[in-house]
């Protein structure tokens, strides 16, 4: 039992010599950044708002999500850093001349999500055979990275993982679906 805890104690210790100067930035930043927003709808929305709030609260609390960048998300009743809108598929447009109906957009302090998108992926990720619920992680990602700064990335190498910020609604040029964002794509968010 004295060999077991010595150990333990010593492993203790050497951990932090143990860290990458990349994994010690990383572990920095995860406690640095807390970003708030607010949930609204806009046009007729019929989706689960209750399952809308939560499934987009388990996107932002994923380890494998933004998280990863050292942001935290927490969730306020009104205001925020940023709002995350629920749109009926009519509605989207109504926030700039560049958001189509067709698919979910970000407009300055609007995070926006086609509600459509949301219970129905798209034609390509659906023929992919990924879930909706993983589409889903895709969309929340993909809009709350144009939030963060990022914009649209193109497939790196045939078969490697599509960049979370890549169009992968409309397709993935030879990568594979991926709804979170990867390493890189982490370290440039701010």
């Amino acid at each position: 039992m004295f060999r077991v805890a010595t150990v333990l104690v010593l492993l203790a210790a050497l951990a932090p010599a143990l860290t990458t100067p990349a994994e010690a930035g990383v572990a920095e930043r995860a406690e640095r950044r807390v970003v708030t927003y607010s949930v609204i709808t806009r046009g007729k929305v019929t989706a689960s708002m209750e399952v809308f709030r939560r499934q987009a609260q388990e996107t932002y609390d994923d380890p494998r999500g933004w998280r990863a960048a050292g942001i935290e998300f927490r969730r306020v009743r009104r205001g925020g850093d940023f709002t995350l809108v629920l749109a009926s598929a009519g509605a989207v447009p109504s926030f700039s001349s560049s958001c189509s109906a067709q698919w979910s957009c970000r407009v300055g302090r609007y995070v926006i999500i086609n509600q459509y998108r949301w219970r129905n992926a798209s034609v390509a990720w659906n023929r992919s055979g990924r879930t909706t619920r993983d589409y889903r992680h895709l969309v929340v990602n993909h809009e709350t990275g144009h939030w963060l700064g990022l914009g649209h990335a193109t497939c790196p190498q045939r078969g490697s993982k599509a960049p979370v910020m890549m169009q992968q609604s409309k397709g993935t040029g030879g990568c594979r679906f991926n709804p979170w964002p990867l390493p890189r794509e982490a370290a440039r968010a701010r």
